[in-house]
């Protein structure tokens, strides 16, 4: 019986402000065609799994901070995952900005 190991990597950033407070996490690969795939993150005490915010946005924030990452470095990265905390309260721009800065991080190691 052969088993096969598999490595799955996240890289989080987390951003906060006196009224927000988001955890961005984002797992890069290829983007599935039916969309980014989203995960919950809960900790073990938690039950409510209902997600606290606008997630459609969330999306799109982490997607458009990705994308300008990939213009200004000359990347290519996709979004695969996304890992939301239900129970985060992120304000306008805070999930782009993150996800600008994880993108920077790992294109920017390349210049």
């Amino acid at each position: 019986m052969s088993m096969s190991i598999t490595q799955s990597t996240y890289y989080r950033r987390q951003h906060v402000t006196g009224p927000g407070c988001v955890l961005v996490s984002v797992k890069f690969g290829e983007t599935p065609e039916a969309g980014v795939l989203v995960v919950k993150r809960l900790g073990l005490n938690h039950d409510d799994a209902h997600i606290q915010f606008d997630l459609e946005n969330h999306i799109n924030e982490i997607l458009e901070g990705v994308k300008e990452a990939n213009l200004k470095y000359g990347g290519s990265l996709q979004v695969q995952e996304i890992e939301v905390v239900p129970s985060d309260f992120p304000k306008k721009g805070q999930a782009r900005y993150a996800a600008f800065q994880i993108a920077e991080h790992l294109l920017g190691k390349n210049i």
